[in-house]
């Protein structure tokens, strides 16, 4: 049996959020399937995780987060290190009179990936969705592996991280396919963020969606325009190492498509290509 690499990720960072408020609070804050959490606490499953975001009231993204149930009234987030203190006051703002104590954790965020999870790892439901296996773990583990090998699993599978790939306030939550990887509850009553994000999605105001590219030669710079022959295709957000991730246009994803005067190739996996051939962009 093969072994999935490990490596820690210091740019990650842990909030608890303890008390019988814990599902109400986060319901109204969080995209994530809250209700699944609850259901699956309530039947004694704990140490599983669900994939979400914590949106402006406008629809653009804070960041995404891992929520993971560590007990029956208290639930970790896992959030990029450098929106925590935001997230934190944002929090505790919006505890109002909920019976939640919220605070930071100190705790070393581990991700496993590319094969078997080693014990101590919870998948990441994501995994089941790019047919890929990798899962998160908040206790010391042995490293094997390094954030950039990490960032290169991410890159072959399309896999964004906010903190990382993009920052706060920069792209909508569809915009980063969250729609696609289950991290939206669409059915559930109001939360921040709602009203513009239900619509893109009612509608199929969709333009933009997170692709991976291959190149070869010079590594893109963050920022750098892809064009499509002569007009304006995308943005590369990251890349390293012959691969990375672009903000491309659905209406003009197909063609020669070339950044910094050299050509690129998008990467489009099983679990994107379907709603891009579906997609409208009126």
């Amino acid at each position: 049996m093969t072994i999935a690499a490990i490596t820690a990720l210091p740019h990650r960072g842990l909030i608890a959020v303890s008390g019988p408020d814990w599902a109400r609070f986060l319901k109204g804050l969080c995209t994530a399937f809250i209700d699944s959490i609850v259901e699956e606490t309530a039947g004694g499953v704990f140490h599983r995780l669900h994939y979400g975001a914590f949106l402006r009231p406008q629809g653009k993204m804070i960041c995404d987060v891992l929520l993971h149930a560590a007990a029956a009234d208290e639930i970790w987030l896992d959030v990029p290190l450098s929106e925590r203190d935001e997230l934190l006051a944002k929090l505790n703002m919006y505890r109002l009179r909920a019976k939640v104590t919220i605070t930071a954790l100190d705790h070393q965020v581990y991700v496993a990936f590319g094969s078997d999870l080693p014990e101590g790892f919870m998948a990441d439901p994501r995994s089941s969705m790019i047919d890929s296996s990798f899962g998160f773990a908040y206790a010391p583990h042995p490293v094997t592996a390094t954030p950039d090998d990490w960032r290169a699993f991410r890159y072959a599978h399309s896999l964004a991280e906010a903190g990382t790939d993009f920052g706060k306030d920069a792209l909508y939550a569809i915009d980063a396919n969250l729609d696609l990887l289950d991290a939206i509850d669409f059915h559930k009553g109001c939360y921040v963020g709602q009203e513009l994000t239900s619509r893109m999605k009612r509608r199929g105001q969709i333009k933009n969606r997170i692709l991976g590219f291959r190149y070869d030669g010079a590594t893109p710079e963050p920022g750098a325009e892809i064009l499509n022959i002569d007009k304006r295709a995308g943005e590369v957000l990251a890349a390293m190492q012959g691969a990375g991730l672009a903000l491309m246009r659905i209406d003009r994803r197909d063609g020669e498509l070339t950044t910094a005067d050299q050509p690129i190739t998008l990467n489009i996996p099983a679990w994107i290509a379907p709603v891009l051939s579906e997609a409208t962009t009126d």
